[in-house]
């Protein structure tokens, strides 16, 4: 799957008339500058050493920079499949890569279909070029404007969460976790005859990072309603194949991947949903987000404060009629 710049910028387009943002939010979305670089295209691994086995990856980095700040959001996508006659002796990725929130134990077990996403993300100062020809008075208010740019990054940069971006915290490296999602699945034959195949077994494994998503919409989508549609903007992009990403392919054989990464999508919303309604002690709510199963969430239940109604749940309701589970 080679995905290109433009496809993001439709993406973004595709997002503005769909979910029609406030005059703000639209033009901040629509003065974005939007780069993709794709490091290592997906195929099939012959060399996997294990039969009827196929194993596909997707690895790139998507560049969104504002007047001020770039932040740059680093993909590794991983999708394998087992066929039934098929022995899964090996992983598709090492468990140590595992360490952002998602079991690890999960990897242990071996799955007919697996499909792994995860995210991470990291920020620069966005460049700016002067004309060598500037004039004098150009240049004065170009050194009024440099002047400005750097009181803005000086207040961008004191932000807690942009900061972390930046890597200015020693015990940062390149980028921080932003989300991560693993789905596995066994299929059985629930009608031979037919020939169709029924869930026998499935994990799913999701977290997202809600401080950097945070970072992000403080650093370039601070005029969004809040962390959940900045969230929405990252996995709506090609680079995860949904059933309905214009990156998604009609073949028959590629509709399991798509499959599970709708999975994924609602299970990363689902978790960042949770967290933000978590936040504003709707336990009403809490108990309603059951897309994982009535005991997903329970640990974090237990720990919700008590609310009642309120714009989270206002919120709830009109993304599950967005993404209906039903989907699935």
């Amino acid at each position: 799957m080679l995905l290109t710049t433009s496809q993001f910028t439709d993406t973004l387009a595709r997002h503005i008339d769909e979910s029609k943002p406030d005059q703000f939010a639209k033009t901040q979305i629509e003065n974005l500058g939007i780069n993709w670089e794709q490091e290592q295209l997906d195929g099939v691994d012959d060399d996997s050493g294990v039969a009827g086995t196929t194993t596909s990856s997707l690895r790139g980095t998507l560049t969104l920079s504002s007047e001020y700040i770039s932040v740059s959001i680093h993909v590794l996508c991983n999708w394998k499949k087992t066929n039934q006659s098929g022995q899964n002796d090996e992983q598709s990725w090492d468990a140590s890569n595992h360490n952002d929130g998602v079991d690890a134990a999960a990897v242990a077990k071996q799955f007919q279909e697996e499909f792994f996403i995860k995210l991470s993300a990291s920020a620069t100062e966005s460049s700016t070029v002067a004309p060598k020809d500037a004039k004098e008075h150009d240049r004065k208010e170009r050194k009024a404007s440099k002047k400005l740019r750097a009181e803005m990054l000086k207040r961008l940069r004191s932000d807690h969460y942009i900061r972390k971006l930046f890597g200015d915290d020693k015990a940062n490296n390149d980028s921080v976790p932003l989300c991560e999602a693993l789905i596995q699945q066994n299929l059985r034959s629930s009608d031979r005859s037919g020939g169709t195949n029924n869930v026998d077994a499935l994990e799913e494994r999701v977290n997202v990072e809600d401080g950097t998503l945070q970072g992000i919409k403080n650093a370039i989508f601070s005029q969004s309603e809040d962390n959940l549609d900045v969230l929405e903007i990252i996995l709506n992009m090609p680079y995860l194949p949904r059933s309905s990403s214009p990156s998604s392919d009609n073949d028959i054989l590629n509709q399991w991947p798509s499959k599970l990464a709708d999975r994924a999508y609602l299970r990363l919303l689902e978790d960042a949903m949770f967290d933000s309604c978590e936040k504003e002690g709707e336990d009403e709510l809490l108990d309603d987000l059951n897309i994982s199963g009535p005991n997903h969430y329970q640990h974090k239940a237990a720990a919700a404060k008590s609310g009642g109604e309120g714009s989270c749940r206002d919120e709830s309701s009109k993304r599950m009629r967005k993404n209906p589970q039903k989907s699935l």
